[in-house]
Parts: C-alpha cells; structure tokens; sequence
C-alpha cells in the first residue's frame, strides 16, 4: 500500500530554544519561525537528551536515549541494528530523502575498513537516501557551486574567515566571503526546493540546516543585522572560578571551549563581554537568514498543495 501523505522533518543545527521564547527572543525577529509557533502543537519542555550533534540526532531518529542507542559522542558508531525512523518509513512505503547531515558514526562491524563511512564521523544514517550532501567537514556541492561562481578560497574552512570590509583591524562581525544569495543555507534550500518540485506525492524528505552552528560568520547584512549592545549579559556568578565550582563538569567545559573556538581567524580571542556579544550577535543574524529560507519553504508547500 502507497503512503498516503506527504512528510517534512526540519532540524536547525544549535537553534537555542530562547531564540523563540525566552531571553533572546525579544533581540532577534524570526517571523516565519514565529508564524509556525502559533499555528502548531509546540512541545515547550522538550529538552535534547544529547548536546553533540551526532548522538542528538541519533535520539531524534531512533526514539531512543543515548544510554539506549550508545552513540554518546560525535564518532561513537550507532549501532547496524538500531531501529531508525527511516528504515521505518521504507517499510512503510516511503523513500528517505535527505537534504543535509544526520553525523552518523557506522557500526565498523559490518562495514569493510576501505569503505567510506569508516573514514568519516559524519556519514548518513542507514536508510536515507543522500540528495544533498552538507556535511559539516565536506559540504562539496557548496564548495562546487562557489567556484562555479567565481569564489575563490582555498578549502572548506576558509569559506568561514570573515573578509575585511573597511580599513583597521579585521573586525569580528565583518562579512563572509561570499553573498547571502550563495551561503550554506541558501545554497542547501535551492538544491531542496528544485528537487522537490519534481517529486511525486507521498514523499518524506529530512532538510538539516548547519545554521546557527559555528563557525559564526554570516554574509552580508545578517553579519550586522543585531546590535551587539543590544543584546542583555548573561545571567552569571562573579568569578568564572565560581562558575566552575557549581559542577565537575563545569570546569573541563569551560577550559576545553573558548570564544575562539566560535570563529575562524581569531585564534587568541578572548572572551571579554563586548567579543562575546559580538559573537551571539552575529549567532542571531544567522538564525535570522535560516527563517527567511524556511519562509521559502512553507510557501512552496502552500503553493504547490
């Protein structure tokens, strides 16, 4: 029997639920997120069981905690014979598309050691079907469509160095290399909506966006489009030491981050509150062009029934 409808699953990679409702939600404006908010069920205790990406998603695709399914760490294999929300569906008649990343690690056990998921942390989870490859380390139909562009940069991890746009010091906040209309997201919502125009119905299509995730460079104007000053300091103890004390882990997590990690070509960075804020800036600028790409979604969906 045929499936009898049609199934969108969206994951926006670090999207802070306080974007929406709470702290931060009154310093950035995500419209079409917001229109969505009010016209859905929304699930507003719902906490991640998993804060790394690969053992997060694996949660969300396999219903399972992490302590169930194992994968606790980006590169901890996922089980082969994990139950998984796509060779679900293909039971049940659906093929798997997949727009993005789902930073699945591959059981070594039933994969020979020159197959490519054993050289990647990041490989597909089993069942899908990959349409647009956007992994985090990878991503090389972007860098494909850049060059064709004209873009000239010399691997993945240059794309996210901010370019100087004015005399002095490189500023934090200045532009990405290339412009909105070519970024990551823009770039994976093209490739998603030309391909589903085309498809038959009853379809189930998974579309992952890497934004707002670091490296936090955004083109122009969502690099600038939130005043850093206006943006409230977090709630915190005086002292970082203090900070530390609270729990075991505080401490190791604090020294094993930094603000430079957030940002490629600042590796000294320090984390003063006007760098910080920067950075979270820029962060909600981000979050910022994800709504707009998603507006383009909902309205095809409209548009085409």
């Amino acid at each position: 029997m045929r499936p009898a409808c049609n199934i969108l699953l969206i994951i926006i990679d670090q999207l802070r639920a306080d974007c929406l409702h709470g702290a931060l939600g009154d310093h950035v404006d995500l419209p079409v997120l917001r229109a969505f908010l009010a016209d859905s069920v929304a699930f507003l205790q719902h906490y991640s069981v998993a804060s790394p990406c690969g053992p997060s998603r694996a949660s969300i695709l396999t219903g399972q905690y992490a302590m169930n399914h194992r994968s606790v760490r980006n590169g901890a294999p996922l089980r082969h014979d994990t139950p998984t929300l796509p060779a679900e569906l293909r039971l049940a008649g659906y093929r798997p598309l997949l727009f993005g990343y789902t930073d699945t690690s591959r059981d070594p056990r039933v994969h020979g050691v020159d197959h490519p998921a054993m050289y990647t942390y990041e490989y597909p989870m089993a069942g899908f079907e990959e349409v647009v490859e956007m992994r985090f380390a990878e991503s090389l139909p972007w860098q494909a469509h850049l060059r064709r562009k004209g873009y000239r940069f010399e691997n993945l991890a240059s794309l996210f160095l901010p370019v100087q746009s004015a005399p002095g010091s490189p500023r934090l906040d200045d532009p990405a290399l290339y412009a909105a209309a070519d970024s990551d997201t823009a770039f994976l919502t093209d490739r998603f909506l030309e391909h589903m125009a085309e498809r038959e119905p009853n379809w189930f299509a998974h579309l992952t966006y890497l934004r707002p995730h670091p490296p936090l460079t955004a083109p122009a104007p969502y690099n600038r489009m939130v005043a850093p000053s206006s943006l409230p300091l977090p709630a915190r103890l005086e002292t970082p030491a203090e900070e530390a004390a609270l729990h075991p882990f505080f401490g190791p997590a604090l020294r094993h981050r930094t603000a430079a990690d957030c940002i490629e070509g600042f590796p000294e960075l320090d984390a003063t509150d006007e760098n910080v804020q920067t950075l979270r800036a820029t962060y909600l600028g981000l979050a910022a062009e994800v709504d707009h790409h998603l507006g383009r979604v909902f309205r095809f969906l409209k548009d085409s029934g």
